[in-house]
């Protein structure tokens, strides 16, 4: 396969450097934070145009291939099983737990999520939370990038899942892994820009999941809202813990304020109510 590109860079405007990520395409990267700066590794398949890529001024970045090889299998080869009770997520080289788990296999080499990020976990535990309670009927994944979320929620039992993403390769891989793990009657995939697609035209969901970073969470807060059930949850992630003021603020805004909030690492995942 063609060597990949790995583009690195230190800033404290963490916000303005996803914006600047997202705007030159970007779809892959890792953080890491060191007291108020926030250490960036960027991947890309070819080599990217670093200078058509507006950084924040403090930001040096620091461009380097890769070795010719699968990096992301790579870099998650030997990961352990995830355990969110009641869902185990594991490889094709761990067994499945038996019982009342919920077992998910996702496998290596999977760039849109294989479970081990602190915001899938953070949303698997806000669903566990929720589903003790509740038994909701319509459920949306927005921006499902491997599945995980709309996968954990067929595997408990829930049977009308819409799960979209706005890259087609995400959600070509999504189809992959609800077929993986025998749940694809139960979703319709499709690739979407947010809302925006026909299959969620005037129509009211009962728990809608968001993975995905805080600005696109902020932009898309009126439109859940607005898609949201009267006694329904939204739970989000892909918030840096010193985002989530904002994010918290703009859904209050639309009159929904937080039920559950859960910091795990440098990540806030949130669970909204009206």
């Amino acid at each position: 396969m063609p060597t990949a590109w790995k583009l690195t860079f230190t800033t404290i405007d963490t916000e303005a450097a996803e914006t600047a990520l997202e705007n030159f395409g970007a779809t892959i990267w890792a953080t890491s934070v060191d007291n108020a700066a926030t250490r960036f590794e960027v991947y890309f398949e070819t080599e990217p145009n670093v200078k058509a890529l507006a950084l924040p001024a403090d930001a040096t970045a620091d461009l380097a291939p890769l070795p010719d090889m699968d990096w992301v299998s790579e870099s998650q080869k030997g990961l352990p099983p995830v355990i969110v009770p009641p869902f185990h997520l594991h490889g094709s080289h761990d067994a499945p737990r038996g019982g009342a788990w919920r077992n998910i296999e996702m496998q290596a080499g999977n760039a849109f999520g294989s479970g081990h990020h602190g915001t899938t976990q953070g949303c698997l535990t806000l669903l566990a939370a929720h589903l003790k309670a509740h038994q909701p009927r319509h459920i949306a994944d927005i921006g499902c990038g491997s599945g995980i979320l709309a996968i954990a929620a067929a595997k408990a039992g829930l049977h009308h899942i819409l799960a979209s993403d706005n890259d087609p390769i995400a959600v070509a891989v999504s189809k992959v892994n609800l077929r993986r793990n025998n749940v694809a009657p139960h979703i319709l995939c499709f690739t979407a820009e947010g809302m925006t697609h026909r299959a969620y035209r005037a129509r009211r969901f009962d728990l809608i999941l968001a993975n995905i970073m805080a600005a696109p969470l902020r932009h898309l807060a009126r439109d859940f809202k607005s898609h949201l059930a009267p006694n329904g949850r939204i739970i989000v992630s892909g918030i840096l813990n010193e985002q989530a003021r904002r994010v918290i603020a703009r859904y209050r805004a639309t009159d929904l304020i937080v039920e559950r909030k859960i910091v795990i690492g440098a990540w806030t995942s949130l669970c909204f109510r009206r």
